[in-house]
């Protein structure tokens, strides 16, 4: 935001900061702990703990002590979710998609420069992608990213690469810059976009974008899988599908183009 930064209100800072200690790997902390990462007096992340605990942001391991992550969480995220326009009308078409290819079918939005998957349906079919709603992923080796990115100018592309830069995160991922917008290039080509084991060793994925009435891309779909069921030679046929499902999900979203 330009200018002048609004007036922040340091108690509801601090009880934010409290939650954002907690990830995967610390899953559980107790009050002292918390004053210590937080530079705060003990009583007073004490207040600010017991507040949390009493809304149900927190809740308190009986045998530990200790303080975790509350199941109100949950309850508002699940509600932001489904205010999510594209959440709601792409569904249906999702649920077509799994029903036709019996593979994992992901939705996901950009933020900042990552991936957010805000719907996951999942395969009946052993070895199936288990990526959580939730998780985050890196736009530059993800179809997903890569087909977000092809519906945004080449300055905004470039200003990501240079601000996040692409580092790797399987020896298949692109981190050279002129390769990579390539590809970037051969996405707007062909309207799909493919990770070829370019962010998990073992799967393959083909994403289309899908746009808004604004003509921005609002969201991508993907069809994943594990490469021993997802030859290359079944990409143009997983290609088409995305493309077609995330085209329905645009026209419903006010886009009205056609490829």
């Amino acid at each position: 935001m330009a200018g002048k930064a609004p007036r922040m209100i340091k108690s509801l800072q601090r009880a934010i900061d409290i939650l954002d200690l907690f990830d995967k790997q610390v899953v559980e902390l107790g009050i002292t702990e918390i004053g210590e990462a937080l530079t705060l007096h003990k009583s007073t992340a004490a207040g600010l703990v017991y507040t949390l605990e009493h809304n149900g942001y927190l809740d308190q391991d009986p045998e530990t002590r200790k303080y975790r992550l509350g199941f109100k969480l949950v309850e508002r995220g699940s509600t932001l979710l489904d205010q999510i326009d594209v959440r709601q009308v792409a569904l249906p078409y999702l649920q077509e998609l799994i029903a036709w290819c019996d593979e994992s079918v992901n939705l996901a939005i950009r933020d900042g420069g990552q991936i957010v998957y805000i719907e996951r349906l999942t395969t009946t079919q052993s070895l199936g992608m288990r990526a959580k709603v939730g998780y985050r992923a890196p736009l530059h080796c993800t179809a997903l990213g890569k087909a977000l990115l092809s519906g945004v100018p080449l300055r905004e592309v470039e200003e990501l690469v240079a601000q996040h830069g692409l580092p790797a995160a399987t020896p298949n991922s692109i981190t050279d810059r002129a390769q990579f917008f390539q590809e970037i290039d051969r996405v707007r080509e062909q309207g799909f976009a493919l990770d070829d084991e370019e962010n998990e060793i073992g799967v393959r994925c083909v994403a289309a974008p899908i746009f808004d009435h604004a003509k921005r891309p609002a969201a991508a779909v993907s069809i994943s899988s594990p490469v021993l069921r997802f030859p290359l030679s079944k990409v143009p046929r997983y290609g088409q599908k995305v493309m077609e499902a995330a085209d329905a999900v645009s026209r419903r979203l006010g886009y009205g183009f056609q490829r």
